[in-house]
């Protein structure tokens, strides 16, 4: 029998070993301060989200002012920051209508995509009237009215539990006709030709094909089929390629892309069965001549009890860490040279645990950190911001009063602060001011002789040199409007 102090000495040695071990668990490669990766982001940043801004005070005779008070205000972001919502919480119509919610995606978003609206099953009906397409394209309008910019979530969408009522009960025909199986071929191109036309110019992207990797109900069920017209469907890729050719048709302006989970989550290994059998999709896909305009990196992490235990119901779901990441960024910009959206951020914890939510938060920092400093990532949207109405509310980025988490805390202090371009002074000699921001939409301020006048200026790739003229004779009103391209990213306002 242990003595007292050896008892004492062995529970405190169990317990240290335990505590180090959750410890351990609790971290990810790059989380400290130190590391080389946010410096080199930091320059990427600068490199690709900035550009170069010179405004010049000029009248209308062609003379320059020199000395005046320039302001330049940003007011939305060209890259995409949004997050998943729900007509029925936005649409003052509607039973579930939140008016804070609805002036949250207005002030905090340029995006947004539907958790669920534009899935086939509620698409088709079968999630009754409160997902009645009337209602979605309600939303769609609302949306786009605020200059919301919409993905399409999701197309195509092939595992059984996931299509139409129809289309189950064809998929479920043990032995089908080639009546049944000419049936379930025409019902997928009946669905894309339905939804693609009736959101035509509604959407910026789809995700055309959604979990590929794990959802081919569809494919495998047409796969020795031989449609009225075409020819045999020999391989999954076959079926796909001729979907993605149809969505394309429908609606050419909309980017396809192939949205897929468990790619960037599951940790450093050099590689993960999900990582490499959606390379192997990607590959057959473009080798076949399939249009494929974007990847979707679904992005939903939650820490595994054990990471080195795949059986482990969150082991491909567990955080990568950040130097992993851009390793990976750089790797499919290489191999495809597509644009990458990530299309359903969030990080469920346990919140009983305080250290989990500044873990939480050091992780959702530093992830929107790596993917706005990479060149090939255009989008990044949370998979809803609210805790009232998302998947995974421990995930949130506001509480049930709507006020930020930590979580939050730190989106908005990159989004709206450290990446936020705010910037006054004289003009030169020459008449100008310049400075480098952000890109996006920006109000431009001129202070002359009392007065204040107003120019709209959009600042892109290639930087911008506006001139910001004044008439003379004194205009007959002070606000003037340069409109000098269109921009469909972004805010119309600065957050309130």
């Amino acid at each position: 029998m242990l003595s007292s102090n050896r008892l004492i000495f062995t529970i405190l040695i169990v317990f240290i070993s335990l505590s180090a071990r959750s410890f351990s668990l609790a971290q990810y490669q790059g989380r400290g301060s130190g590391h080389a990766w946010r410096a080199e982001a930091a320059t990427r940043i600068t490199q690709h989200r900035k550009a170069d801004l010179n405004v010049t005070a000029k009248l209308s005779d062609g003379s320059v002012l020199s000395d005046a008070n320039i302001e330049i205000s940003m007011q939305r972001h060209q890259f995409k920051f949004g997050s998943a919502v729900d007509a029925r919480y936005m649409l003052d119509s509607q039973a579930l209508y939140n008016s804070q919610y609805a002036e949250k995606i207005k002030d905090l978003f340029n995006a947004a995509v539907y958790e669920n609206h534009m899935k086939w099953r509620p698409w088709a009906g079968n999630w009754g009237s409160a997902f009645d397409q009337s209602v979605t394209q309600e939303g769609l309008t609302w949306l786009n009215e605020n200059d919301i910019d919409v993905r399409g979530h999701a197309m195509l969408w092939t595992r059984r539990q996931s299509v139409a009522n129809h289309v189950q009960e064809l998929l479920d025909i043990t032995n089908p006709t080639q009546q049944d199986l000419q049936d379930l071929y025409d019902a997928s191109f009946a669905h894309i030709n339905d939804i693609g036309s009736a959101v035509k110019g509604k959407v910026f992207a789809w995700d055309m094909l959604n979990e590929s990797r794990t959802s081919h109900d569809i494919e495998d069920k047409l796969i020795g089929f031989t449609p009225a017209g075409g020819a045999e469907i020999t391989n999954r890729t076959d079926l796909r390629h001729q979907w993605f050719q149809a969505a394309n048709a429908v609606d050419p302006e909309a980017k396809l892309f192939l949205n897929d989970f468990s790619i960037l989550p599951g940790g450093d290994f050099s590689s993960t069965n999900a990582r490499t059998s959606h390379r192997a999709i990607l590959d057959d896909l473009i080798a076949a001549g399939t249009p494929v305009e974007g990847i979707g990196f679904q992005s939903h992490f939650k820490q595994p009890d054990d990471p080195n235990d795949p059986s482990d119901p969150n082991y491909t779901k567990q955080l990568t860490g950040i130097p992993k990441l851009i390793e990976m960024l750089d790797a499919f910009e290489a191999d495809y040279n597509l644009p990458v959206h990530i299309t359903e951020y969030d990080y469920d914890i346990d919140t009983s645990v305080d250290s989990n939510r500044f873990l939480q938060k050091d992780y959702t920092r530093d992830f929107l950190t790596a993917m706005f400093s990479h060149e090939s990532v255009d989008a990044f949207l949370f998979w809803g911001f609210w805790e009232g109405k998302m998947s995974n509310p421990n995930a949130a980025l506001f509480d049930l009063n709507f006020d930020p988490t930590l979580n939050g805390n730190q989106y908005l202090d990159l989004v709206f602060n450290q990446w936020w371009t705010e910037e006054m002074g004289l003009t030169d000699a020459f008449g100008t001011f310049g400075t480098r921001g952000f890109k996006g939409d920006y109000l431009i301020k001129v202070d002359y002789d009392g007065k204040t006048y107003e120019f709209d200026a959009v600042l892109g790739d290639g930087g911008l040199d506006f001139d910001a003229v004044i008439g003379v004779p004194e205009p007959s009103g002070i606000l003037l409007t340069a409109i000098l391209v269109s921009c469909p990213w972004g805010w119309r306002r600065r957050r309130g």
